[in-house]
């Protein structure tokens, strides 16, 4: 009888061990169960799909790599949609993380009603693309667009302009917009930066008679370069993903100006129903994309300064 309750004992002390250890993977697995549905149960079957030639009815076809020797030699649009994103990648990267620093800057200040600025400067982060894409093609609209018709109001219109039916124009029209969507939550991070720089470090620098300039220059930014390392990768992924403003605005046009990859896959996969073509065509952006942002992370993570 006590034979078999130290046995019982033992198997029990041995459950709680067990469940002791994987409590923690118990919490997690719900998690886990939904990024595996929604996240890696998706990219599998797309690379899958990526190795076969298929228009959504009829049986796949396996072609191995076809597809992506297609892409990668033969596609000349996919080179020109590149180019425009690499062109709307720099403009985007450079804008919002200068436009973000400065104002993270200057709201770090002691002003007045610098909360209200912040929730302003914030607002366009929280918004739709697709309304804000509605909202700027008003804006940029030739006959009675806001921007047109401010430059008449000042006496410019010699600079009235197409923005988005100048081929030359559209491309730097759709920079400017995203730029005014995510400059705010760039802006978030960079004030987090700023809160986290201990301000005895610019007490010393004006004791030793560093001006504003080159405290932000010898302070601020040697201590914020891991912050920028974060908004520039983020900020660059961002711009390789561009889709629904380029697709709501200019649908790639005109004339081609704006077609940018994403614009160019939906077009081959959902218009041309080459889905296999087209999911190899995003596996090849999404490698150029890790590629690119691997090396800006270890380029800029060099003579990282700590605090």
């Amino acid at each position: 009888m006590q034979a078999s309750l130290s046995a019982e004992r033992r198997t029990q002390r041995s459950l709680g061990r067990i469940f002791a250890r994987g409590g923690p993977y118990l919490w997690v697995l719900p998690a886990l169960a939904l990024f595996a549905v929604f996240r890696l149960y998706p990219m599998a079957f797309g690379l899958y799909l990526s190795l076969h030639d298929w228009d959504g009815n009829k049986p796949m076809v396996f072609v191995g790599l076809n597809n992506y020797v297609e892409v990668i030699t033969q596609d000349l649009q996919f080179r020109t949609a590149l180019l425009h994103n690499a062109i709307y990648a720099v403009g985007t990267v450079i804008g919002k993380n200068v436009i973000a620093i400065f104002l993270a800057v200057l709201l770090n200040s002691q002003i007045r009603g610098r909360t209200f600025f912040r929730v302003i400067l914030f607002m366009p982060v929280v918004m739709s693309f697709v309304v804000i894409a509605l909202l700027w093609s008003w804006i940029y609209n030739y006959q009675f667009g806001l921007v047109n018709t401010g430059l008449e109001v000042i006496g410019l219109s010699v600079l009235k302009q197409d923005w988005l039916g100048d081929p030359k124009l559209a491309l730097y029209s759709l920079i400017a917009v995203d730029i005014w969507k995510w400059y705010g939550f760039h802006m978030v991070i960079y004030l987090a930066g700023l809160q986290s720089i201990s301000p005895e470090l610019y007490e010393a620098a004006m004791i030793d008679g560093a001006g504003a300039w080159a405290r932000f220059r010898r302070v601020t930014l040697p201590l914020l370069q891991p912050v920028t390392v974060v908004n520039v990768a983020l900020s660059l992924m961002g711009a390789f993903n561009v889709f629904d403003l380029v697709y709501v605005m200019t649908d790639g046009g005109p004339a081609g100006a704006t077609n940018v990859v994403l614009i160019h896959t939906y077009v081959q996969a959902f218009k041309f129903y080459k889905m296999g073509y087209g999911t190899a065509m995003s596996y090849v952006l999404l490698i150029i994309v890790m590629i690119i942002s691997g090396l800006q992370i270890r380029i800029m993570s060099r003579n990282r300064v700590d605090y």
